[in-house]
């Protein structure tokens, strides 16, 4: 019988000698798990806020790019709140943030300087002159950067579920007006995450 659980620990030790150590991994995927939860409710969220019956139809959802569901999810609704529609526009600029991130940390390379040294991953690298259609882009994964990443998606996702009922619900709108300082500070963390990829980027090109 083939030692399935011999060679799952066997692939765990070889990512842990590039660098990648339990708590990294655990975070990883914490945010990967997070971000899809986000992801895919913000597809039912923006039905509603456009106030679209997909029923029975092909979501119009399906064709926009993440840039333009975005800025729909930033759009709000004009009966909602004002509030509640500011707080939808800076969840967008967070989701932006957080996309980039995902990207690089899911299509990225990785780069690794052994077991010692904590990896990064990076997305679209430069090297020998070459010219990219898309911008280059970084994950870095050293604490606390994972945490305030989480805490970061897990506020969009309870951002978006509440989105989708908030125009059937006045609970769930002012349910997204009493987030608005989690949202905030979802901004300030992935803008700084990104802020400091952009930084490294100018150091290494």
């Amino acid at each position: 019988m083939h030692n399935y659980p011999a060679e799952s620990l066997d692939i765990q030790a070889r990512l842990q000698r590039l660098g990648l150590k339990p708590n990294h991994l655990m975070l990883i995927g914490s945010f990967v798990v997070t971000y899809g939860l986000f992801e895919t409710t913000l597809e039912r969220a923006l039905w509603a806020l456009s106030e679209t019956d997909v029923a029975g139809t092909r979501p119009f959802t399906e064709k926009l790019n993440s840039e333009a569901q975005f800025k729909m999810l930033g759009g709000g609704n004009s009966n909602l709140s004002d509030k509640c529609n500011a707080v939808l526009k800076v969840a967008a600029q967070v989701a932006g943030d957080l996309n980039e991130y995902r990207n690089s940390l899911v299509h990225g390379y990785l780069m690794s300087s052994g077991a010692d040294s904590t990896p990064q991953f990076m997305k679209n690298p430069g090297w020998h002159d070459v010219k990219r259609n898309k911008p280059v882009g970084d994950a870095y994964i050293e604490e606390p950067l994972q945490d305030l990443i989480l805490i970061a998606t897990w506020t969009l996702f309870k951002v978006v579920q509440l989105a989708e009922k908030s125009l059937a619900d006045q609970a769930a709108q002012r349910a997204i007006e009493a987030l608005a300082d989690d949202v905030n500070r979802a901004r300030s963390y992935a803008k700084e995450t990104r802020h400091l990829c952009m930084l490294m980027n100018h150091e290494k090109y």
